[in-house]
């Protein structure tokens, strides 16, 4: 199977690597900034630990599953990301069924002078086949689109907590 490249996407963001953090592995700020309807279903912060949560209203709800591996506090969070159902089973992306079930997350933080901090995002398929890192690869731009506007909306709310 051929290796695919990671997708990465950085920021830096005018607050404190503290917050930061804390804003990225509370379910209290998550619930503030990621949209409509977010909810923690679960959140063991630990390593091996679940975070299960939903996202959207009535019918358009999506659920998703992370599995933590690495946890260095306000440095780095090492997970895997997946699609979920509400008991928390592994799910299919609902808009892209060759998408693969579980991404490698990392994300670091980094300061960048005086309450300034860079988030970096990198994202591998994880046991994933071929469909699934053709789909990863053709998805990039979306990506790159997507993840603006959450560092967008992440970079308004900080606005409201710094």
């Amino acid at each position: 199977m051929p290796q695919v490249e990671p997708f990465i996407i950085s920021r830096v963001f005018n607050a404190p690597r503290k917050l930061l953090w804390e804003v990225q592995t509370s379910p209290q700020h998550l619930a503030k900034f990621m949209g409509e309807g977010w909810d923690s279903k679960v959140h063991d912060f630990k390593v091996g630990g679940i975070h299960h949560y939903v996202m959207g209203v009535g019918a358009h709800q999506m659920w998703g599953k992370q599995t933590f591996l690495e946890i260095v506090p306000m440095e780095k969070l090492v997970l895997i990301q997946s699609f979920s159902d509400p008991e928390g089973g592994i799910g299919a992306h609902p808009m892209a069924p060759t998408w693969p079930k579980e991404m490698l997350a990392t994300t670091t933080f980094q300061d960048e002078g005086p309450n300034k901090c860079k988030m970096t995002v990198t994202w591998l398929p994880h046991n994933s086949d071929d469909a699934g890192n053709a789909t990863f690869d053709g998805a990039r731009a979306g990506m790159s689109g997507g993840f603006g506007n959450s560092f967008d909306t992440l970079d308004s709310y900080l606005k409201t907590v710094v």
